[in-house]
């Protein structure tokens, strides 16, 4: 995390949110009601030309699983062991509260930060879990809303994000100058360095580096290119920052009013950077970190749902299934109901990817189109509901009772079952026994549908009457032009 005193101000009078699905383990509201986000943010994060840049600082991190302190509370343990173990004299800093005062007190005796950096905890950086919000950011990068997000942080939190979300090489990561030439259309900034960093001086903790040093450097410079997007968000910062208001500052008096957008997100009823910037009251979100990229997500998702709403009645208006369109918002209601990133790794699921996030395309969104139909074909069978699994699995409900599941899986028009059956495999193997879906539901099939799947060899058994629950765990198949052929297959589902 950030460790100066740039950061958020603690949460206070906070209340619990209610929202389902959470978007964070633990989603703050202000007691005084939630706050609205901006029409033009809104309409921003939907065009996914990656117009947003997002500025996140200490506050980000504090929700779960991430969990990192803000920097006074580590300012004060520091300082409290570096007077102890005499590296300071007790008067030696005028504010304890403040690290990089606390740095710069310990850098005027001994010059270095590494009686400081070496107290901190390094490997709670390094292995900082990434919360719903930096999970968001990072789809939001992946989906194209996003073009940037630089971190005022030394934790790794985000790029535990993109990793879950297997940005590869889509996404830069730029924690040094060394590192610059990476720089491209979606970008990740350590601006501060992080807790990779072996250089313990080169971390920007001083009050003199946060002041005066960036000036002209490689800070300096990706600062300005990532602050000139039309619409910047500071989130998770109390206190303003010289190498982010001088730049904002300067990218505003160089570009017409209303093409240059700054807001920031902070729970307090006041903010420092708001006045620093001199911005206009609606400027201030007052939401906490998790609560904010819940709201993009939302909008996102949205969006998203309807263009995948569109490509069905596509399928359905140019092939004639006009019995099928009754069941299409339902069935995509199911599929957005978990949010942006259990989209994508949906959608990655479905078409058996090696990576664990999809992005949304219009190519990959006709494939998601025509299992979401062969679903609703299921999903006809009387008092029947969908919710589609954390694991990809869409289950069958009467009652809120599970009756049937299936897996669906997409052969994308090219691969025949061949080639898709070792990796249908490969998903159930992971699965517990009680998992394994009744059914896998295939579509855009190469050549002729197997007469059988056969089971991993640990997850199979003896046939039971067909009982998938008591003894036999080979689900059937069964693909979506078959169901649409003979609807009384769709009962096969139900275990």
């Amino acid at each position: 995390m950030w460790a100066s005193s740039f950061c958020a101000p603690g949460p206070s009078a906070f209340l619990l949110s209610q929202r389902d699905p959470p978007a964070c383990d633990t989603i703050w509201r202000m007691v005084d009601g939630p706050h609205h986000v901006p029409p033009h943010l809104l309409q921003a994060v939907a065009e996914q030309t990656g117009r947003i840049a997002l500025v996140v600082g200490a506050g980000c991190s504090l929700e779960s699983p991430t969990s990192l302190e803000l920097s006074d509370e580590y300012a004060r343990q520091v300082h409290a062991q570096l007077v102890v173990e005499h590296v300071l004299d007790s008067g030696d800093c005028a504010n304890p509260n403040d690290l990089s005062a606390v740095t710069s007190a310990v850098w005027s005796k001994v010059e270095s930060q590494e009686p400081v950096v070496t107290r901190l905890p390094r490997g709670a950086f390094r292995d900082a879990q990434a919360n719903d919000g930096y999970l968001t950011a990072a789809a939001l990068l992946r989906e194209g809303s996003v073009s940037a997000v630089l971190t005022l942080n030394f934790d790794l939190a985000m790029s535990d994000a993109l990793g879950q979300l297997s940005a590869n090489d889509e996404v830069a990561v730029i924690a040094s100058p060394a590192a610059v030439g990476d720089l491209g259309s979606r970008v990740l900034v350590y601006l501060h360095r992080n807790a990779n960093e072996d250089n313990f001086d080169e971390w920007t903790l001083r009050v003199e580096s946060l002041t005066d040093e960036w000036k002209g450097r490689w800070e300096e410079v990706l600062s300005q290119r990532v602050l000139s997007s039309p619409v910047v968000v500071f989130a998770g910062l109390g206190s303003p920052a010289a190498v982010l208001t001088e730049s904002i500052t300067w990218i505003r008096s160089c570009i017409e009013p209303g093409h240059h957008h700054t807001y920031v997100v902070d729970p307090a009823a006041t903010t420092s950077f708001q006045t620093a910037l001199e911005l206009p009251d609606d400027a201030h979100i007052r939401m906490g970190w998790c609560e904010f990229m819940a709201h993009l997500d939302d909008r996102l998702s949205d969006h998203l749902r309807t263009a995948l709403e569109e490509s069905c009645r596509e399928l359905c208006t140019s092939h004639s299934w006009d019995n099928e369109a009754a069941s299409i918002s339902s069935v995509c209601d199911a599929f957005y109901k978990r949010g942006l990133v259990a989209s994508g790794k949906q959608r990655a699921r479905w078409l058996l990817h090696k990576r664990s996030y999809l992005s949304d395309s219009e190519h990959i969104r006709g494939f998601i189109a025509y299992l979401l139909l062969g679903i609703g074909l299921v999903q006809r069978q009387p008092g029947t509901d969908v919710t589609v699994r954390h694991d990809g699995v869409v289950e069958l409900l009467r009652e809120n009772r599970v009756v049937g599941s299936c897996l669906p899986v997409s052969g994308e028009g090219t691969h025949h079952w061949t080639a898709i059956e070792p990796r249908v495999k490969a998903v159930l193997k992971k699965m517990e026994a009680h998992e394994i879906p009744s059914a896998i539901l295939i579509a855009g099939l190469q050549g002729p549908a197997p007469s059988e799947i056969t089971p991993p060899e640990d997850v199979g058994c003896s046939v039971v009457d067909g009982d998938i629950i008591g003894g036999d765990m080979s689900p059937l198949h069964i693909t979506v032009d078959e169901l649409r052929a003979d609807p009384t297959l769709a009962a096969r589902v139900v275990v």
